[in-house]
């Protein structure tokens, strides 16, 4: 499949957005998902092309190039060059191609930079994780939600990470896939999951006491809404987890009645108030 065939196959055209993309393709895994649910599972469309197409647009974008015909390309190119130019020619793209990058990379961080100077400070930073919510629905509602219930904060960061707990075909694969490669980067300091992405995130020990911010945790909040775990490091139990029993932040925004949990960055910089917005959902 080359890369004008599969913008076809995934319905977008090839001026298209990373973001847009993205859009497009979880359309198509709601559908699936939607027929998956039906007596006669038979569907009008073919969802393991739609993701082989998904994943050629995807590498197309970050490398430049069509994974299924990478090699056969890259081979003719190589020798074509070769056979025109000097080697001294290649030296001289290579560093033209390095300068640009780095040119190109301080440009953008300079106006990353820029942009987040402009804005007023971050008071807490959340991930939404799990597949409880719609991944395509705007999260502005929920940081609406929570700035209503804490006047004096002035910004609140939402990001949304969709991971499957089951894995019944490629694009649920792919699906957590994708959620593992956020998890590498993220920074937010309070995760809002499901049960099953709990349990699947405190093996990888990322998680801090909440006893350790707040000693008189256990004495506020309910104990059936108090989740107690131990790790590979520390086999004392501690309190990692809190169900929250407001679950009003959600207003706006569709998502199921799975039970929601929070728990805390050990590398959170903002553990105060990230603590301050689960008293406030536990009781």
């Amino acid at each position: 499949m080359d890369i004008k065939e599969a913008y076809k196959v995934l319905g977008v055209s090839e001026n298209a957005t990373d973001n847009e993309i993205e859009k497009q393709y979880m359309i198509w895994v709601r559908r699936n998902h939607a027929y998956q649910n039906q007596p006669d599972p038979q569907k009008p469309f073919d969802i393991e092309a739609i993701t082989t197409a998904y994943n050629i647009i995807k590498h197309h974008n970050e490398y430049g190039s069509n994974p299924s015909q990478e090699m056969k390309s890259f081979q003719g190119k190589f020798q074509h060059f070769f056979h025109y130019y000097k080697l001294h020619m290649v030296g001289f793209l290579v560093l033209v191609a390095i300068l640009g990058s780095i040119i190109q990379s301080g440009i953008n961080n300079y106006q990353e930079k820029k942009e987040l100077a402009s804005l007023p400070p971050e008071s807490l930073s959340i991930m939404i994780y799990g597949n409880y919510f719609d991944p395509n629905n705007p999260s502005n509602s929920l940081s609406d939600n929570i700035l209503a219930k804490f006047p004096t904060w002035e910004r609140v960061t939402v990001n949304m990470n969709y991971a499957p707990t089951e894995v019944n075909d490629s694009i649920d694969a792919t699906l957590q896939q994708k959620s593992a490669v956020t998890l590498v980067s993220d920074k937010s300091d309070i995760y809002l999951m499901d049960a099953k992405n709990f349990e699947r995130l405190m093996n990888n020990e990322i998680f801090q006491p909440l006893e350790q911010i707040e000693p008189t945790l256990k004495d506020n909040i309910e104990s059936e809404n108090i989740i107690y775990a131990a790790t590979t490091e520390d086999k004392s139990e501690h309190i990692y987890g809190i169900v929250l029993k407001d679950t009003s932040i959600f207003n706006g925004m569709p998502v199921n009645d799975a039970k929601k949990i929070a728990a805390i960055r050990l590398d959170a910089k903002n553990k105060t108030n990230a603590m301050k917005l689960i008293l406030e959902l536990a009781n």
